[in-house]
């Protein structure tokens, strides 16, 4: 008997939920924990894969928790074979139970007041993510067939935000409830998210010029005071600020600026990228507006507010980026970068602020594809990635793959290991350019939170020595090459190339060793390459080929169920445990399929 669609996506959250703490060890339910013989007494109680294995965990609380697991590869050992398991209490024999707010339940047992405040309010995150799941595969449903060739497109911002919609549909590779947009319901999921298309006007401020700052004149395409219902005398005294029509009537709880006013008419239609809070202009599709958005993804602490100094630390990296270009030919390339010069916020707030995107000229044969869309499903079945390779590569899935992992390696192994910088170029923001007759490239954008070591920096580039002093966010710069290891490992070599292999091995497009076998491959071979440059690359062999175990990034235990005091993170989108056996060995095992 098949599920009722909403039954079966709380099963599957349930299930990565479940995955995600064995991954980060949440408890310690796989250090405390046991693999076990079931007891024959249990054996009834729910049916099993023929392969699994028994977790016992029975530290917390009376209650002892039987889940059936199996061996996992390549980011931890274990993962559940479902949604269920068998709790045996004092008071019973044996119960089979499923789903993830009795799985939370039991993790949070004996918890501080803080920490259960937390697991209660990830519980509702779950919650959410089950309901936008629902809703954004029904939304697939009706929007998927009329997305089936979007390579075909003739103009390449429509391709680009066709895309962007595709990937939308996708959950994140390993956060488990991703797909939550926290503070959306579901008319404002459908009324302004990218899995439903939606297109609406901004709504606009007034501010006093004295308590607004622009970092540069604002775009010839804006509204004027007129076009948006307002005197234009204003023009001496005032400017406008964009805002987002979800944002718009929440304003008064945060202040305004006085003098502000809020223009009675809204202007410029706008249509929501993959990243919901970053808008394109319908009529100038080459400019990409990123506004403060009420509402959480990732952790519902992770609010979508826009910290006024990343306007100026984004566009640091975009110069620096660039000027490295000028220097450096294997760099020029292989990368261009987004136009982030503009952007404007008022009294320092995260509520009034915005950046401006302009995207570059020429790209009228260019196909930009965010990795996030690459494993993305199409309505017959295959992956997006096998429609761009028989589109670019004449059906070559591995020429694809293999000009894929030199690229994103001779740009961010150069980057860290020459230069000092790693990027935090996720998914959503590391877009790759396709065009015919031409080499892969990477289109960079929204890099306001990568990582700086100086020493190397001024090293490589004495000239610009003075340079890194003016980052605002004291977190940028750091003192070692950890930081910009961690932050390779867990984006470039996990995000963007490790969930990629896995969703060819998984579609059965290709084995998991010979995937594997090719990133080391690769990846050898790059670290050759620099070496014969006087690059050393003594860094990434210690953390990526001697190391028995690599970083992963720990998502729910710094940012969703645990406070920075319980678990000493600094910064919750950078914590990390050293617990995934690397899989970049030589005689590492891939599962042997």
């Amino acid at each position: 008997m098949s599920l009722h669609p909403e039954d079966a996506d709380q099963a599957l959250i349930s299930r990565r939920i479940i995955d995600c703490c064995l991954r980060e060890d949440i408890r310690g339910i796989v250090s405390k924990g046991q693999i076990c013989r079931l007891p024959e007494e249990l054996s009834q109680h729910l049916q099993h894969q023929p392969d699994a294995s028994w977790l016992r965990i029975a530290h917390l609380g009376a209650d002892e928790l039987w889940l059936p697991v199996v061996k996992a590869y390549p980011l931890q050992d274990w993962i559940g074979t479902g949604d269920a398991w068998i709790k045996v209490s004092p008071q019973s024999h044996g119960e089979v139970q499923h789903g993830y707010g009795l799985w939370l339940g039991h993790l949070s047992h004996g918890l501080d007041e803080e920490s259960l405040t937390l697991f209660a309010a990830y519980l509702k995150e779950a919650d959410c993510a089950t309901e936008h799941r629902t809703l954004c595969n029904q939304a697939y449903r009706q929007h998927g067939p009329a997305l089936s060739d979007v390579t075909a497109l003739k103009d390449w911002s429509q391709r680009l935000l066709k895309i962007d919609q595709l990937a939308s549909y996708l959950d994140h590779p390993f956060y488990p409830t991703a797909r939550a947009k926290s503070g959306f319901d579901a008319a404002a999921l459908k009324g302004y998210a990218p899995e439903f298309a939606p297109r609406f006007e901004l709504n606009w401020l007034a501010i006093p010029n004295n308590a607004l700052t622009l970092t540069s004149p604002q775009p010839l395409h804006w509204p004027d005071f007129e076009d948006v219902g307002l005197s234009p005398t204003l023009q001496n005294s005032h400017s406008l600020l964009p805002v987002h029509p979800l944002t718009w009537g929440e304003l008064e709880q945060y202040g305004l600026p006085e003098g502000t006013l809020k223009a009675p008419r809204s202007a410029m239609q706008v249509e929501p990228t993959l990243s919901v809070r970053t808008v394109v202009c319908i009529n100038q599709p080459q400019w990409h507006i990123k506004l403060p958005l009420l509402v959480s993804t990732l952790g519902t602490r992770n609010l979508r507010l826009i910290k006024p100094s990343t306007l100026y630390d984004g566009h640091w990296f975009q110069t620096t980026l660039q000027a490295l270009t000028e220097r450096d030919p294997a760099l020029a390339s292989r990368y261009l970068h987004v136009d982030e010069k503009h952007g404007g916020h008022a009294a320092e707030s995260r509520h009034l602020a915005y950046i401006v995107r302009r995207y570059p000229t020429g790209l009228e044969n260019t196909t930009l594809v965010p990795v996030a869309a690459l494993a993305s499903p199409l309505a017959d079945g295959r992956l997006f990635l096998e429609q761009l390779a028989e589109r670019f590569y004449a059906g070559s899935l591995q020429h694809w793959l293999d000009d894929y992992l030199d690229l994103l390696l001779q740009v961010h192994l150069r980057l860290w290991l020459h230069y000092g910088i790693a990027l935090e170029a996720n998914q959503q923001n590391a877009v790759l350019m396709f065009e015919q007759g031409q080499p892969l490239r990477l289109l960079m954008k929204d890099n306001d939170a990568a990582r700086l070591w100086p020493q190397r920096f001024t090293h490589a580039c004495p000239d610009l020595a003075d340079l890194p002093a003016v980052l605002q966010d004291e977190r940028i710069r750091v003192d070692s090459s950890q930081p910009l290891a961690e932050m390779f490992c867990t984006i470039t070599l996990q995000l963007n190339i490790v969930a990629i292999l896995e969703a060819i091995a998984t579609a059965g497009l290709a084995s998991r060793s010979g995937l594997y076998g090719t990133l080391r491959q690769r990846l050898m071979t790059c670290l050759q390459h620099l070496e014969a440059e006087g690059i050393d690359c003594d860094d990434a062999r210690r953390w990526l080929l001697d190391s028995p175990k690599l970083p992963v990034k720990y998502l729910l235990s710094a940012g969703s169920l645990f406070s920075k005091a319980h678990s000493g993170a600094s910064d919750i989108n950078k914590f990390y445990g050293y617990s995934a056996a690397n899989f970049l060995l030589e005689d590492a095992p891939c599962n042997g399929v």
